[in-house]
């Protein structure tokens, strides 16, 4: 048997057993289902998602690409309600004070610790997020905790604790 025959012959196979698996190539029904599920801008099918799928697909976008307004666009409500004192009400108030900011800080990093998902209920779900956030690289940042409550397929509301990461501890545990 040639070397090149051998070759089709393996790819052929390893298709098969794709197939089989239900991983095969993009155009195939099932491997178009799992990249749907794994883009995290994906909002199609929102309904059949769980709380914590939501969330999850948020934090990605958000926290860890940085891209804060595609974030709140696919995933916040537009009647997010917002319980910081230094922020608007409203996605679409709330996308053009995050827009600001992103221009004014294009360095500035979320560095997620840790994410607590909290129990389906009636009122949908409590999320917190705590990461530590940097305005620059050389900034000492902030500990953050984000807390969203999630329903029917949106961030619908948002509370925060922030505190400035200080340059002496009286412990050696760090805030993260």
């Amino acid at each position: 048997m040639t070397l090149r025959l051998a070759t089709v012959l393996a790819a052929g196979l390893a298709l098969a057993a794709c197939e089989q698996a239900g991983t095969g190539p993009p155009d195939m029904e099932p491997a178009d289902q799992a990249s749907a599920a794994s883009d995290p801008m994906d909002t199609s099918h929102r309904e059949s998602l769980s709380d914590r799928q939501v969330s999850e697909r948020f934090i990605e976008v958000f926290y860890n690409q940085n891209r804060l307004t595609d974030g709140f666009e696919a995933w916040v409500h537009p009647d997010y309600i917002q319980h910081d004192p230094n922020s608007p009400t409203g996605r679409d108030p709330t996308i053009e004070v995050l827009a600001a900011h992103m221009q004014a800080n294009p360095e500035m990093t979320h560095d997620v610790k840790r994410v607590i998902y909290g129990e389906d209920g009636p009122d949908g779900t409590l999320v917190a997020v705590h990461y530590h956030f940097k305005r620059a690289p050389d900034d000492r940042g902030s500990a953050v905790v984000d807390i969203y409550r999630v329903q029917d397929g949106y961030l619908v509301e948002h509370w925060d604790v922030i505190q400035p990461v200080p340059e002496e501890a009286l412990n050696d545990n760090t805030m993260f």
